[in-house]
């Protein structure tokens, strides 16, 4: 994926495709957060992800960015039961 790095344990990376996403089960992803604001996006649905992989949307600036954000991050982060992607 672009500019992919394991950061503390967790994969980080730029906006995966539509063929990485598709392929992520089979890689050990239970987990897909999604940080970008939905302004970044031609449309606001949320990517097709294979049966397994939850996705969740948490959305933050370097402005906005709060405790609320970190908490939802910590949940999914503790919460998951294989790999978590990061985007």
């Amino acid at each position: 994926m672009k500019n992919e790095a394991t950061v503390g344990g967790q994969v980080v990376c730029g906006q995966p495709t539509p063929d990485e996403y598709r392929r992520l089960a089979d890689q050990g992803y239970t987990d897909v957060i999604n940080f970008r604001m939905a302004e970044e996006y031609e449309t606001p649905e949320p990517p097709a992800l294979p049966a397994g992989v939850k996705y969740h949307h948490i959305p933050f600036t370097g402005a906005s960015l709060s405790r609320e954000h970190v908490a939802k991050t910590r949940a999914v982060l503790s919460g998951s039961e294989g790999k978590v992607l990061i985007h």
